[in-house]
């Protein structure tokens, strides 16, 4: 994906960002020598010296962490889940606070799909109030930023859609163009066996069995956990602590390295039942160790946005 940064000698800067979305203001700096090669200039409006004149707003963020999830090989659980016969990366994180500032910053100016909801904005557990991410300014303005000491915090009060338009956002730089074709009804789900044959990644929201995997596949015992975390015992995970941690900071990781599979936020995927989307791994808001045990799969409405409901993403794809 490429983006492009205007200054007023009309000198047209383009970076390719693979897919992180251009936002003014991530980082400001001066281009160094190193970068000129990535730097497409028209020599009639600019010298070099004029180049190391200005300062150019130049997007640094990165899409979420990956995880590679191999063992083609392996067989379902008994509960019927974890079967993959393909290569896919998974989120070694849930999609945080900052990454879905970033995604609002670049597509939400207006925020027609309601990507934004006005509980993100305050931050007192103590209070019930368990946002991560302010709005300022008027409609068609819109600016976000974290709040302060949340960054790493899972992204919560988000619906299913919000969750796909991010990755289609993260294909396209579109939340409307990608994988998701969130304007016809009934929705068609990504083959994913398919796109794991693609030579580039696909993001997506995990199907069931490629969530299920990442959390209780242990290649090293040809078996599952009955826990994230390799256990079979209720692990250390924050499960009703009364407010969402950072990641990687509440529990053990799975025997692939993710983490919060377990507890944090519940994170939606692409299963369905009757109409409802389906979520695992539990969260902050309940104290259950059931509800991520492997045998555990809530459904809600697709357009749930709830304290304790967040996501997490996958690339299907470019494997070889």
């Amino acid at each position: 994906m490429v983006y492009s940064v205007r200054i007023r000698v009309r000198t047209r800067f383009s970076v390719a960002s693979g897919g992180a979305s251009f936002a003014a203001g991530i980082a400001v700096r001066l281009l160094t020598r190193s970068e000129l090669p990535m730097v497409s200039v028209n020599r009639k409006f600019l010298t070099l010296a004029a180049v190391l004149a200005f300062t150019c707003v130049v997007a640094h963020a990165a899409p979420p962490e990956l995880i590679p999830v191999g063992n083609t090989s392996n067989k379902s659980d008994a509960t019927g889940y974890g079967a993959v016969s393909y290569e896919y990366k998974i989120g070694k994180y849930e999609v945080t606070n900052a990454e879905y500032c970033e995604f609002l910053n670049a597509v939400a100016k207006n925020d027609p799909y309601e990507l934004y909801d006005g509980r993100m904005g305050a931050w007192n557990p103590d209070a019930e109030q368990w946002g991560g991410i302010e709005r300022n300014g008027p409609p068609g303005s819109f600016t976000y930023k974290v709040i302060a000491g949340n960054g790493k915090r899972p992204v919560n009060f988000v619906t299913w859609q919000s969750a796909a338009r991010y990755c289609n956002w993260l294909n396209s730089g579109d939340t409307e163009k990608g994988i998701y074709n969130l304007g016809v009804e009934p929705l068609k789900l990504p083959k994913h066996a398919e796109l794991a044959k693609g030579e580039k990644p696909t993001w997506v929201l995990p199907t069931e069995d490629e969530w299920y995997k990442a959390a209780y596949y242990d290649a090293s015992k040809a078996g599952y956990w009955r826990y994230p975390g390799k256990s079979d015992e209720p692990s250390q995970a924050n499960i009703g602590s009364n407010q969402p941690t950072e990641g990687g900071t509440s529990g053990p990781a799975s025997a692939y390295g993710t983490f919060d599979q377990g507890g944090n936020v519940w994170e939606f995927n692409e299963s369905r039942y009757e109409g409802k989307a389906g979520l695992r791994g539990s969260s902050f808001w309940i104290a259950d160790n059931a509800g991520y045990m492997d045998s555990f799969t809530r459904y809600d409405d697709f357009c749930g946005k709830w304290p304790h409901y967040g996501f997490r993403v996958a690339a299907v794809g470019g494997a070889k």
